[in-house]
């Protein structure tokens, strides 16, 4: 079974490089190696009646959940059963769950700290995006870790057992004996009025965790303490951030520069989105490519917006970093690599290839890597 397991996985990985190669980006898994292996969803897909996206959906599989492949395949197209319904799925969605010769030996791991999540992630059977996925870990979810690290995986103890989250997606907490005594209650020195939807951080820096999410138009006590962008706030009796930019002092009323009409639809629909998979050329409503990701947000709106990454690039308005507002296209790459939806307090979101599917990033993240190109703003 182990040796049927690797060889499952080996012909996996060659055909997903040739596909790569020939730009299609599918994998089609031979019926002999595909035969009563157990296989696992990477993200949500559908389990149609036959071989192709035309067939009837039957049901839709949840990331990690498992079907068995009953040994027939269709090009890409699996034949499987899930829960006792047999019916095809996309082999681009489905990885080889990890044998139990692959899986880490520790089960009932000590704790030893602690850790929060920084946003939705995966909890897998093991270090690496190969293992299956056997549950989703909330953003702000804190988990227990055991010590004991993987490359760039963090052990941690997920229901009493020994599972793995990458590192990338912890931060610290820091020990409950080494916390400083509280502080005096700080002085409110006046008050801000938000004007779009802000994220409220732990600490004055756009990598801090974020805790909750204001309202556009939230009225909050300012303490005076600052950094660079952020200001320190009072907020259900805690000490937090919030992006100075989107603020005003609260005598200046209600903000009418928030995202509204277009922008606000725009913005709503995409983050709506978030989780659902990639595919080239898709524009939803079921997977998305960067460019249909765009195109089907403005559509929501009423606007058409052509399906294509480099007259997206080219149309509307040129918009420079510092000016970005909600709703505005951020365009990465000389020739142009990816356009992504930028959503405000220095978040966008794209569709970032079969990897990631659709995903929340921050601004500055990317910018560590890829070349902002210029932004478009298509509505005024």
């Amino acid at each position: 079974m182990r040796a049927l397991n690797r060889t499952l996985r080996r012909a996996i990985a060659a055909l997903t490089l040739a596909g790569s190669v020939a730009g299609v980006g599918v994998i089609a898994v031979a019926s002999s190696a595909a035969a009563t292996q157990t296989l696992a969803a990477t993200t949500w897909v559908n389990l149609r009646a036959g071989a192709g996206t035309d067939h009837p959906v039957l049901a839709v599989v949840p990331p990690g959940a498992t079907v068995t492949a009953t040994g027939g395949a269709d090009g890409r197209w699996l034949a499987v059963d899930y829960q006792g319904t047999a019916g095809y799925i996309s082999g681009s969605y489905l990885t080889p769950t990890a044998s139990a010769g692959d899986t880490p030996p520790a089960t009932t791991p000590d704790a030893t700290g602690s850790a929060i999540t920084t946003s939705d992630v995966n909890v897998r059977s093991g270090p690496g995006t190969g293992y299956a996925v056997v549950a989703v870990a909330a953003r702000g979810t804190t988990v227990t870790t055991t010590g004991t690290t993987s490359g760039s995986w963090t052990q941690v103890r997920w229901s009493g057992d020994a599972r793995w989250i990458s590192s990338a997606y912890l931060t610290r907490t820091s020990p409950t004996p080494d916390a400083p005594a509280p502080a005096a209650s700080p002085s409110v020195v006046g008050q801000v009025r938000t004007t779009v939807d802000l994220n409220v951080r732990t600490e004055g820096h756009l990598g801090a965790p974020v805790v909750a999410v204001l309202p556009a138009n939230s009225v909050v006590d300012v303490t005076g303490a600052t950094t660079e962008s952020f200001t320190q706030i009072l907020h259900g009796g805690r000490l937090l951030w919030i992006s100075t930019k989107y603020t005003v002092p609260v005598t200046a009323g209600p903000s009418a520069t928030q995202p509204g009409g277009v922008a606000a639809q725009v913005v709503e629909y995409a983050k709506a989105h978030l989780g659902y998979p990639y595919q080239v050329g898709s524009k939803g409503p079921d997977a998305f490519d960067c460019s249909g990701l765009v195109a089907a947000a403005y559509a929501s709106a009423g606007v058409l917006v052509p399906h294509s990454m480099t007259t997206q690039a080219t149309t509307g308005t040129p918009v420079a970093l510092a000016d970005l507002q909600p709703g505005d296209v951020v365009v990465w790459g000389s020739p142009v690599t990816a356009v992504s939806l930028y959503t405000g307090d220095g978040q966008l979101v794209i569709a970032d290839g079969p990897a990631y599917g659709v995903r929340q990033v921050s601004l500055s993240s990317r910018l560590s890597w890829a070349t902002f190109a210029g932004g478009r703003r298509y509505v005024s």
